[in-house]
């Protein structure tokens, strides 16, 4: 199998909304190269445009705009990486601390369940 990663872009527009708004998705695709992975990511985020209502019945579209990144993953075993993404934050203390606060968050989900 030959497996790709997709970014696929969506816009999230609205009547209500403050803020301009991106939805960035990561998509795994199965393809025989790069050329049907593009082909089936571009494809992807045309059927996956939707209409939704939010929380104050108000509708939101989203809105395809393209798929901005193809990568080539290879074949997927565990522990394969399939994302990465170097920081370089301002204040270095509170990226720390925010990092540790959301690893023991997900640790503290885990002895709830």
């Amino acid at each position: 199998m030959n497996w790709f990663i997709a970014k696929i872009v969506f816009k999230i527009e609205g009547k209500n909304q403050e803020f301009i708004q991106f939805d960035e998705q990561l998509r795994l695709l199965d393809a025989v190269n790069e050329d049907l992975a593009l082909e089936m990511a571009h494809q992807f985020g045309l059927m996956q445009q939707d209409e939704v209502v939010d929380h104050v019945n108000g509708k939101l579209f989203w809105k395809f705009i393209g798929v901005t990144e193809i990568n080539y993953l290879g074949e997927i075993t565990n522990g394969t990486e399939v994302h990465c993404q170097i920081n370089e934050p301002l204040n270095v203390s509170n990226y720390i601390s925010l990092a540790l606060a959301k690893a023991e968050g997900l640790k503290q989900r885990k002895l709830v369940c």
